[in-house]
């Protein structure tokens, strides 16, 4: 058995029809007792009828079962009702207010059914049980001229009748639930959104809010529908209605955002972004104004500390520059001297007296002093390019790497060492800091050269999607991985002072600085004995 779809209002129908009917079935069988209608009359079919849909009416309260196919036994009862009663006319012969009294009850019996399906099914049961018992009946008064006409009459009326009522029925049902879940959809998105929701009539006089706004004001929101504007929106940000409606129809999406500072129920201030919409309805309701609020007090707190943060950082950076300026060139004009006067004493006092120890001291002096001026330099030099902005250009990186080959031309040429160019593309960057990139990574790759043979460096780039990458291979020395993050810091070096390796070890830190400053990446590997590869990386034209 298939158990039809039962709602509430279904089971109400139901329950109701069943007692009527009940009421109705007793009634007639009454009626007939009591009045001699010169019909014969079997009632006990329509007792157990009566008592049949009375019991399934009180079941319904207690049974699931029962509930689950209410319509089913219900459609069921009229089944057999109408069977009992054509059965009934068969056996008077067909008398003609009999029959034509069954045929109209049997008719309105119709406008209970639900499902076209079952209707359909009944009105076709009603058809050839009548004709059965017609054609069986030894004896019919009625006219078989009149009984057709009746009966057909009456069955095409309603199944045209009846199956349009229930279409109609079902498509106001499918409307009505479309129509309460889109309610209950848009309820959702009201009560559950993550913003504030206020509704305002055309006179900014709210009249329903979401918990959201209530959490945010702590106003209930029948509290807060007794507010006005001034009541909770801080006196200096408060705009006038006119203002706010005249903007509102200014936009072309009838849309309008601005932020300002709320007052809560307790009398803390918080920042709001409000973004405000125009809801025009048909010509027979007013539209309504819909606000959503959010609260940004965090992110305008943030965003004022962020600017005294960077405020102090730029005069901070700012005061560290010049310092680091006058410091440097202050610094080199006593060194200076230490040096001059050191040679100064050397050559005059120190070598007349040949003594050996002396000298050696005096160089100590001297190599200190030098090794200070260049550190002083290098320092000016990190300095520099790390407080000036990159100029970009388009720069054909063959001719910067050409142009740097020519200044380490002597370096080259004392440690008869090859370099192979390979493959270089055109890159957005600043000339003069590519060449100090690849001066450095080259200058490295010839001062760390291997003592058993001829030094060799490899210099190539690649154009990748979203930059090009270039890469310095040597055949050099070489160095441990667990130090390629190292070597870039400054005055990192992994050579120690007294070693044949002049330098300060903040070269490659400059390389870094050039590099990351263009939005690239500069990294390396290395074996040692076995050389080192350095690799950097910059955007493409493109990208910037």
């Amino acid at each position: 058995m298939i158990a039809l779809e039962t709602s509430k209002a279904d089971l109400r129908f139901f329950r109701r029809t069943a007692f009527i009917g009940t009421v109705l079935l007793v009634g007639i069988t009454l009626m007939n007792a009591l009045i001699e209608t010169g019909t014969v009359d079997y009632p006990w079919p329509r007792i157990l009828i009566a008592t049949a849909l009375l019991g399934c009416a009180v079941g319904s309260y207690y049974f699931q079962q029962v509930r689950q196919y209410c319509l089913l036994i219900l459609y069921v009862i009229f089944f057999l009702y109408n069977f009992y009663g054509i059965s009934l006319v068969a056996y008077n012969q067909f008398q003609p207010l009999d029959t034509s009294a069954t045929i109209i009850i049997g008719f309105a019996l119709g406008t209970f059914f639900r499902r076209k399906l079952y209707l359909n099914l009944y009105l076709t049961f009603l058809l050839f049980t009548y004709l059965f018992f017609y054609y069986t009946c030894p004896d019919p008064v009625i006219n078989e001229e009149y009984f057709f006409t009746v009966l057909v009459f009456i069955l095409a009326l309603g199944f045209t009748m009846f199956n349009g009522k229930i279409a109609t029925m079902d498509s106001l049902s499918e409307s009505r639930e479309k129509l309460l879940r889109s309610e209950e959809r848009f309820r959702n998105i009201f009560e559950k959104s993550p913003v504030g929701i206020i509704l305002l009539d055309y006179n900014f006089q709210p009249f329903q809010i979401n918990k959201v706004m209530e959490q945010m004001l702590g106003y209930s929101n029948a509290q807060f529908l007794q507010l006005t504007g001034k009541d909770y929106v801080h006196e200096q940000d408060y705009l006038d209605v006119e203002d706010l409606l005249k903007k509102l129809l200014r936009s072309n999406s009838k849309s309008y955002a601005l932020e300002q500072r709320f007052v809560r129920k307790n009398g803390e201030m918080i920042w709001v972004r409000q973004t405000m919409a125009m809801i025009e309805e048909n010509q027979s309701t007013e539209g309504y104004i819909v606000v959503m609020v959010e609260d940004i007090t965090f992110q305008k707190k943030a965003n004022f500390t962020l600017k005294e943060y960077a405020s102090k950082l730029e005069n901070h950076n700012r005061a560290l520059e010049e310092f680091s300026y006058v410091v440097s060139h202050d610094l080199q004009e006593p060194l200076r001297m230490i040096r001059s006067y050191t040679n100064l004493i050397k050559r005059r006092y120190i070598e007349p007296m040949e003594n050996k120890n002396a000298m050696i001291d005096m160089d100590y002096v001297i190599d200190g002093a030098e090794r200070m001026s260049n550190l002083i330099r290098d320092m000016l030099s990190y300095s520099k390019w790390s407080a000036q902005p990159v100029k970009l250009e388009s720069v054909d990186t063959r001719d910067v790497l050409f142009e740097v080959l020519k200044n380490l031309t002597l370096s080259i040429a004392d440690r008869q060492a090859e370099v192979y160019c390979y493959d270089m593309p055109e890159v957005a960057t600043n000339r003069m800091l590519l060449g100090q990139v690849l001066q450095n990574l080259i200058g490295n790759g010839l001062k760390y050269s291997h003592t058993e043979r001829n030094p060799r460096i490899e210099v190539r780039g690649e154009r990748r999607d979203f930059d090009c990458l270039f890469t310095i291979k040597d055949n050099g020395q070489g160095f441990s991985n667990k130090d390629s993050e190292r070597i870039f810091g400054i005055f990192q070096r992994l050579h120690g002072r007294n070693s044949n390796y002049n330098g300060t070890g903040i070269g490659l830190a400059i390389c870094k600085r050039i590099i990351e400053k263009q939005g690239g990446r500069i990294w390396a590997e290395g074996e040692p004995d076995q050389g080192a590869i350095f690799y950097f990386t910059l955007p493409l034209a493109e990208a910037n």
